[in-house]
């Protein structure tokens, strides 16, 4: 299966127009799962956030229903919009790892 390509800017547009809460932080998380969208495991899937049922992956039609699906996910767990994103991500459990803010901090979503 061939990967199509996922464009950054296209991504970070469509997070954004998308409504969903905190764009940088989950454009960073995007980067983050992909390897900068460089994962032909996830990119093949259409899976930009690494999204699991159980011990496997989802599949996504295009890239576009996987921001759709984190929407979602956002909509029914971001309940305290005042609450910090980045400890929403950590109470929540996100990630299995224990550093996962630490490192997610560090992805730039700038260009370069």
């Amino acid at each position: 299966m061939q990967v199509n390509a996922v464009h950054k800017d296209s991504v970070f547009a469509y997070i954004k127009a998308s409504g969903i809460k905190h764009p940088e932080i989950v454009m960073q998380q995007c980067l983050l799962e992909t390897g900068h969208l460089k994962s032909a495991y996830l990119l093949k899937r259409n899976n930009l956030f690494a999204f699991r049922i159980t011990e496997e992956y989802m599949h996504f039609t295009n890239w576009k229903e996987s921001v759709d699906y984190y929407k979602r996910w956002q909509d029914r767990h971001y309940k305290n919009e005042n609450e910090n994103y980045y400890s929403f991500l950590t109470r929540y459990k996100y990630s299995g790892s224990h550093n996962y803010v630490e490192v997610l901090k560090k992805v730039s979503i700038k260009k370069g």
